[in-house]
C-alpha cells in the first residue's frame, strides 16, 4: 500500500462515485481482472496523487487525459511516479472513443513491457552452476 494524503482519500472516493463516460469505458476493459488477469484499481491514491487506474503488481499507472488536463501538473506526478518506479500510460479521451482497439493495445504494450518486474526469480542453484566464479 502506498502513502497518500489523508484528503486524497476522500477525493478518490468522490471519483470513483462519478466516474467519466471514458473512465467507466476503461474501466469495463481494466476491472474483475479482465484485462490479462492484471488487478488493477480505480482513482487510487499515490503520495500527493490520485491514479486513474492502477496495478500495484506491475507499477503502472493508466490515466485517462480529457480536455481540462494540466500539461504541467500531469508532468509533475509524472515525474514523481517514475521515481517511485511506477510508469504511467496516458491515453486520450479521443483515442478511446476513435480507435478502442488501439487505446487497448497501448495498455497492452504496458503490461508487456512491465511484466518481467513480476517473473518469480527462481533458487540458486545448490552447486553454484550458472556463475562467473
Amino acid at each position: 500500500m502506498h502513502e497518500y494524503r489523508r484528503s486524497n482519500r476522500e477525493v478518490a472516493r468522490t471519483f470513483r462515485k462519478l466516474p467519466t463516460r471514458t473512465e467507466w469505458k476503461v474501466w469495463r476493459w481494466l476491472r474483475d481482472r479482465r484485462f490479462g488477469n492484471w488487478k488493477f484499481r480505480r482513482q487510487y491514491p499515490i503520495g500527493p496523487f490520485i491514479a486513474d487506474f492502477y496495478c500495484d503488481r506491475l507499477k503502472l499507472v493508466v490515466e485517462i487525459d480529457g480536455a481540462t488536463h494540466d500539461e504541467i501538473y500531469d508532468a509533475q506526478r509524472t515525474r514523481y511516479l517514475a521515481k517511485m518506479g511506477i510508469e504511467v500510460v496516458r491515453l486520450s479521451n479521443a483515442q478511446i472513443f476513435r480507435d478502442a482497439d488501439s487505446a487497448a493495445q497501448t495498455i497492452i504494450a504496458a503490461i508487456l513491457r512491465r511484466r518481467p518486474l513480476t517473473r518469480p526469480f527462481g533458487p540458486p542453484s545448490p552447486e553454484g552452476e550458472g556463475t562467473d566464479d
